[in-house]
């Protein structure tokens, strides 16, 4: 297990350091490339004495900045599991205290990333779907689209993440799905062994964005934590919230279970950053969290 320093270190993004802003001019930026593999996060820093406002397009997403307690503009950034490895850019605007913009590119070195491959059988009911099933994975894929896609803009998240269920990984992220003989889409989570009625905590503060029952993920939760990033908690055996709750870090959300397309009790732990499918220990490797140090929940179950 790789330690929070040693991921930090590895993760280090360049601080873009802007010179001081001439009266009528934008400041000029001298930046460090941004690597990410695939699945991965990054976290960015513009700097800039006259610094009035940044924005970043990345890809087709927008990405947005917010304060840090030194008065720099941060943002954090992510790479989808199946993104193509090269060369991206992260496109800014700035703006200087006196209205003054500038435009300037960042580039994002995308790096290829190894995903083992597993296979594993489930029931017919699960794997032989009738056009009436089909109908409703249709229907549950669009409502978790429309909740992807209408992120609180205001960063709610708060350093650090903390683990949703002590660490113990029987599916890890990204892993290439062989079921029932036939290739699959690849693991955007991972699964976390919790015995059934296990509480399962809220990783950071949030909203709830998402609650419902659904075919593959049985009961399931998604919370936005603002800013496009949202963490998802798949086969609950019970509700501990309810929809449109405001949630703290370590909150109780749900119990554990096995509803859904499953083939035993456990936690299917996931997170999403602006359309990209990421691993979600990223966020407690590098945002000063611990895979080690067991979740504490600030309520009990039932």
């Amino acid at each position: 297990m790789k330690t929070t320093g040693a991921a930090a270190a590895a993760c280090a993004i360049g601080l873009i350091f802007a010179n001081a802003w001439a009266e009528q001019a934008p400041p000029a930026f001298v930046s460090k490339p941004v690597e990410i593999v695939q699945g991965g996060i990054a976290e960015l820093e513009v700097a800039g004495a006259d610094l009035a406002a940044v924005e970043g397009t990345f890809g087709k997403e927008k990405i947005p900045f917010y304060r840090n307690a030194q008065g720099n503009f941060m943002a954090l950034l992510g790479v989808d599991l199946e993104a193509k490895p090269g060369l991206a850019t992260l496109h800014l605007k700035e703006t200087s205290r006196g209205g003054v913009k500038r435009e300037s590119e960042v580039p994002v070195p995308i790096k290829a990333k190894s995903f083992p491959q597993e296979n594993f059988a489930v029931a017919p009911e699960f794997d032989q779907l009738t056009p009436e099933v089909l109908e409703r994975v249709r229907k549950e894929q669009q409502q978790f689209a429309r909740a992807f896609s209408t992120s609180v803009p205001a960063r709610l998240w708060k350093r650090p993440f903390i683990m949703p269920v002590t660490m113990d990984v029987s599916s890890p992220f990204g892993y290439r799905r062989v079921i029932n003989g036939t290739p699959r889409a690849p693991h955007t989570g991972v699964d976390l062994k919790a015995p059934m009625a296990t509480a399962v905590a809220a990783a950071n503060d949030g909203q709830v964005a998402l609650i419902g029952d659904f075919f593959f993920s049985g009961k399931s939760i998604v919370l936005d934590h603002g800013g496009g990033l949202y963490t998802v908690y798949f086969h609950l055996s019970e509700f501990k919230i309810e929809a449109g709750s405001d949630v703290h870090k370590g909150d109780v959300i749900g119990l554990s279970g096995m509803t859904g397309r499953v083939t035993g009790p456990h936690l299917h732990w996931g997170a999403r950053l602006n359309g990209a499918r990421i691993d979600p220990f990223e966020l407690i490797e590098k945002l000063g969290g611990n895979l080690d140090k067991p979740v504490r929940a600030s309520a009990k179950a039932d």
